[in-house]
């Protein structure tokens, strides 16, 4: 009781806990309502039975959305006995009589439930539409107490922008997440995933019949669930600042209002030149409302993404010029302080007064684009909760694995609905129960396992991974548990069949976990071996079968590391993105790479046996950068084979991993592999990425190392060049003569 009672909604959580004592079943429902109400009045009279049948009252005139869903979840009846639900917008006739009790504000409902009747009253359809789903999640138990709720949202707009680098969402992925949207309360999709070509490198063209019908199926489907279907177009790339390219924009929107869009936002983000201006831009978004929006009477004002969407890129006039210029109904998306932060009173204080109007909040999280190999699977925190009626609107960039991205999207709908009530710990709790029901426990185990994302260049860290393991990790028997834990809960979800989605999409980070606690299993055996070889002396032939089990051991961890190295996530013909999934990277992975070392550096130092097995390295396995004469080693289009590597001034913080590089040796061959981050491609021998798969003998390097620079030379197969960078800068991948040397600098 302590720890609700001490975050910042203590009142509401107390008043919650309260109700759980008193009656843990009865109450149960209530205590799990997702986004949290702001007002919630539980009745102490009698608890009743969950009614086996229900009738509608009101049906005809309410929200069709609304009563659709309630005959889908519900059993009805036309029966007398059945028991009523009044059902309706405030003016009809169903709810005429709660009509006061209706919160005058929008997408705002009433509802009570009790034994005779109940009522849903909105004060549009999406208060309708929303108080149904309320009411479906209070009737989810068997028992219930009477209740009134009094709801509406703080935040106007919330919701989901697709608007990632990497492979977008599948027709069904989006199909899914608006009927998860519906249910979270959530009222604004963006389109805007940045490898759909007719969005941003074909944005001219017009879409082929295909996508178009299935456009079409999304935009219904949003529509159903209350979602507005926002279309985004990104023409700064190339765009030519006249009119034909003024008309083709205009023209494109057009196009997708006849398939039902209403709602429009055109993207500036991540380029530069040209396509930057800021007073260009201003009177482009001028030129759409006038020559569109205010042509059409059902279109919303626009939205934009500006090209100086953070505080750290903000520099000279052109955010005073948006703000100055273009005109008020304008809105305009912002990130933050940095690309990659979480936003409080201080950031929307700076940026309103900038741009002269209320930010549209695109929060970059919990996407990965910039770290693929992770999942963000922690407590979404660190928004202010007293920013609600500083913006206009807040959207979550999730990760580019759908099913995975709810459980922050969870917290993300329970926030901005109703920030102040706002607590990130229970919501992630409940967000663990409503994706992995059947499995809670296994499920929690993983999500604290995948919580931090590692160092990148845009300085974001998650606190609260592997609690357990930092918990027991001076304790040699518990910490058998924990890794004991990790095998067996990995199982448990391999084995899932209930949530075959997200089973799919977490698997090979599943999979690691599993690897994870069979490594750590096998390190302490080693230090148990170790151990035995210190205390054997006295037993005759015991030391020598202790060395032999170390050993053994050690052959075992080798062989779980290269087998968890090996695992690939959307590894696919044409796929933008090949992730090599990574778990408990805070604290469990570094604390198993130092004992593994630290217990084969003390095994050396007592015993001779089996020391070929051991790595003989250079180069520790990890992250690096590539350079030459100051420039980064650079795959500049992951989608293009056959692509000649190129040499980068500067460091890419938009989309760092093509210019990292994973360095791991090979087990079988005893040389360096070297494979680009971006789409995991490998350099063949003449400095191309390599357009067949790779090969162990064709494509692994020899390392030589000199002053702290590094040689690279192809072997075997591959020939015995070295790598060289020519005069004029360009990597050329063989050279019979002196080679060069390169730095290969951790990436940190």
């Amino acid at each position: 009781m302590t720890q609700i009672c001490s975050s910042v909604n203590r009142i509401w959580g107390c008043v919650l806990l309260l109700l759980c004592l008193f009656d843990g079943t009865t109450a149960h429902a209530q205590c799990v309502l997702s986004p949290v109400p702001q007002v919630f009045h539980p009745s102490v009279s009698d608890v009743f039975v969950r009614p086996s049948s229900y009738r509608l009252v009101g049906q005809d005139a309410a929200d069709a959305s609304a009563v659709a869903l309630l005959r889908s979840r519900l059993p009805m009846s036309d029966s007398k006995q059945a028991t009523p639900i009044y059902i309706g917008e405030r003016d009809d006739k169903a709810v005429k009589r709660v009509k006061r009790s209706i919160p005058a504000h929008s997408e705002g409902y009433y509802l009570s439930l009790a034994e005779r009747e109940m009522v849903v009253a909105g004060n549009d359809e999406a208060g309708t539409f929303y108080g149904v789903q309320t009411l479906l999640q209070l009737l989810s138990d068997s028992l219930l107490t009477p209740v009134e709720v009094t709801d509406y949202p703080q935040m106007p707009e919330r919701g989901v922008i697709e608007g990632y680098y990497g492979n977008p969402y599948s027709h069904q992925d989006r199909l899914r997440l608006f009927d998860f949207m519906g249910e979270q309360k959530m009222n604004v999709f963006v389109y805007g995933p940045k490898d759909d070509p007719y969005h941003r490198s074909h944005w001219r063209e017009p879409y082929p019949s295909d996508e178009i019908n299935r456009m079409k199926q999304l935009i219904e489907r949003a529509r159903t669930n209350h979602v507005k279907f926002v279309w985004a177009i990104h023409p700064g790339g190339d765009i030519r600042w006249n009119l034909d390219d003024s008309l083709a924009i205009v023209s494109k929107c057009e196009r997708m209002y006849e398939i039902g869009v209403r709602s429009f936002c055109v993207f500036f983000d991540d380029i530069g030149g040209e396509g930057a201006r800021g007073e260009k831009q201003a009177a482009l978004l001028n030129y759409m409302t006038d020559e569109f929006v205010r042509k059409h009477r059902d279109v919303e004002p626009l939205m934009m993404c500006p090209t100086q969407y953070n505080k750290s890129w903000s520099g000279g006039p052109y955010l005073n010029t948006l703000g100055t210029v273009m005109y008020p109904e304008v809105r305009i998306m912002w990130t933050g302080a940095t690309v990659i932060d979480m936003i409080d009173r201080a950031d929307m204080e700076w940026i309103n007064d900038q741009i002269k109007r209320k930010a549209y909040i695109w929060l970059n999280y919990p996407v990965t684009d910039y770290c693929i190999d992770h999942l963000l699977m922690g407590k979404t925190y660190g928004n202010g909760l007293d920013i609600g009626e500083m913006v206009s609107g807040f959207c979550s960039n999730p990760m580019e694995y759908c099913e995975a991205s709810k459980l922050s999207l969870y917290s993300i709908a329970d926030y901005t609905w109703n920030p102040i009530r706002y607590d990130a710990q229970a919501s992630w709790e409940r967000a663990i129960d409503y994706l992995m029901p059947a499995h809670r426990e296994a499920f929690r185990t993983f999500c604290e396992n995948n919580v931090d994302l590692g160092i990148t260049g845009h300085g974001l860290r998650r606190e609260g991974e592997s609690p357990f393991f930092k918990a027991v990790v001076d304790d040699a028997e518990k910490l058998e548990a924990y890794f004991q834990r990790l095998i067996h809960d990995a199982d448990e979800l391999l084995d899932d069949q209930s949530q075959p989605e997200l089973s799919a999409e977490i698997r090979p980070w599943v999979q690691s976990m599993k690897a994870t606690g069979e490594r750590g299993l096998s390190v302490l055996a080693m230090r148990k071996n170790l151990k035995g070889m210190g205390e054997a002396e006295k037993v005759k032939g015991y030391h020598h079968f202790m060395e032999r089990m170390f050993v053994r051991n050690y052959l075992n961890y080798k062989k779980q590391t290269e087998a968890q190295r090996d695992l690939r996530s959307r590894d696919f013909p044409g796929s933008i993105k090949i992730a090599s999934p990574v778990v408990a990277t805070n604290f469990v992975e570094p604390w198993l790479r130092e004992q593994a070392q630290t217990l084969i550096d003390a095994y050396k130092q007592q015993s001779n046996y089996g020391a070929d097995v051991f790595p003989q390295q250079l180069l520790a396995q990890g992250t690096y950068f590539i350079k030459a004469n100051g420039k980064y080693l650079t795959d500049t289009d992951p989608r293009q084979p056959n692509l000649q590597a190129e040499w980068i001034a500067e460091r890419d913080t938009i989309n760092p991993q093509r210019q990292e590089w994973t360095v791991t040796l090979n087990a079988n061959t005893g040389r360096y592999q070297l494979v680009n981050n971006q789409a995991r491609r490998y350099l063949n021998e003449v400095g191309r990425f390599g357009a067949n798969p790779y090969h162990e003998n064709w494509n692994t390097y020899e390392l030589t190392l000199k002053e702290g620079r590094y040689a690279i030379r192809n072997a075997q197969n591959g020939g015995t060049d070295y790598w060289t960078v020519s005069p004029d800068g360009r990597f050329i991948g063989f050279t019979s003569g002196e080679p060069f040397w390169f730095e290969i600098v951790p990436v940190e």
